[in-house]
């Protein structure tokens, strides 16, 4: 690694993870990464917070000056409440992941969109006019679905276990993206009819994993069994990283289409952090040095190796 160490002194920013639990994150590795080879005296650390203390947290930002504080489950929404503004795409999402200091407090950003979107890019993959099948409709199906929407998609198709879920996320884009077709059904209607309906036939579907399905320790499963389903895409995105092979991804692959996990949504995502917290551009080439280190942490953490 040739980034050059920053050491803490005086002059150190504050910058850090909010959430409950915190331990498990890739973030501090990642932030820490992102401030040695930017060369930008920043430290970044987890805060557990515990629950009844996220109001104290923030005004405990303020005044310690802190440049930022990334924000994870559970508080993306219950933040909004303290913040002296919210960007619109994080307010149209419903979730804050980014606070930038703003007056007596914070603005909140969501990272996750962005990060989405330039983990597509960075793959090579353009959605513009695309049939796309999402299933889930949890907090990353929202930064998700405004991606797509963002990035053009002509139509989306939520699948998820309870189709009021899907439809109560549907609602709120419609009405800003009237061009586009945002359909919802549940997991056990017949999906794989709807897909094959004349209207998409153009093309392949793009699928978004966005649910937990399949998240290591339980890494054979998948949300959809079907192999039917993944004959008619080409394109697989899995939002879980950990394993680095998803059972989506598998069967996306023995189709013959491409498969791609969430790691560099999650890389993505904290390079538009730091860029918001320092005023600065992060080239998305540095992503390549980082994928393989934060790939070998995983490794080691499903192992139970030590470095």
């Amino acid at each position: 690694m040739t980034d050059n160490l920053i050491l803490v002194d005086t002059f150190t920013r504050l910058a850090g993870l909010i959430g409950h639990p915190v331990g498990h994150s890739l973030s501090p590795y990642l932030q820490g990464r992102l401030a040695s080879h930017m060369g930008i005296n920043m430290v970044y650390l987890g805060f557990d917070t515990e629950p009844g203390s996220l109001k104290e947290v923030i005004e405990g930002g303020i005044a310690m000056k802190a440049v930022g504080f990334n924000v994870t489950v559970p508080y993306k929404k219950e933040v909004m409440q303290y913040l002296t503004e919210v960007d619109p795409n994080a307010a149209r999402i419903g979730a804050v992941n980014t606070l930038k200091p703003k007056g007596d407090s914070f603005a909140g950003y969501n990272t996750d969109m962005p990060g989405f979107c330039r983990a597509l890019k960075y793959d090579g993959v353009d959605v513009k006019g695309r049939n796309v099948v999402m299933i889930g409709a949890g907090g990353a199906a929202n930064a998700v679905l405004c991606g797509l929407l963002e990035e053009g998609a002509k139509s989306v198709l939520i699948l998820n276990r309870t189709v009021s879920s899907a439809e109560a996320l549907a609602d709120r884009f419609r009405s800003d993206y009237p061009d586009r077709t945002i359909e919802t059904m549940a997991l056990t209607d017949d999906y794989i009819s709807f897909m094959k309906r004349s209207e998409f036939a153009d093309s392949p579907w793009i699928a978004i994993q966005c649910t937990s399905v399949g998240m290591h320790p339980d890494d054979g499963n998948t949300a959809i069994k079907d192999d039917e389903f993944y004959k008619l895409t080409d394109i697989g995105y899995d939002v879980i990283f950990n394993p680095s092979e998803t059972e989506f991804m598998k069967r996306i692959k023995a189709c013959g289409g491409r498969a791609y996990n969430g790691l560099k949504m999650l890389i993505f995502q904290g390079f538009r952090s730091f860029e918001i917290w320092n005023d600065v551009v992060v080239e998305d080439g540095f992503a390549s040095e980082l994928i393989p280190d934060m790939e070998e942490i995983l490794r080691r953490n499903r192992t139970g190796e030590r470095s």
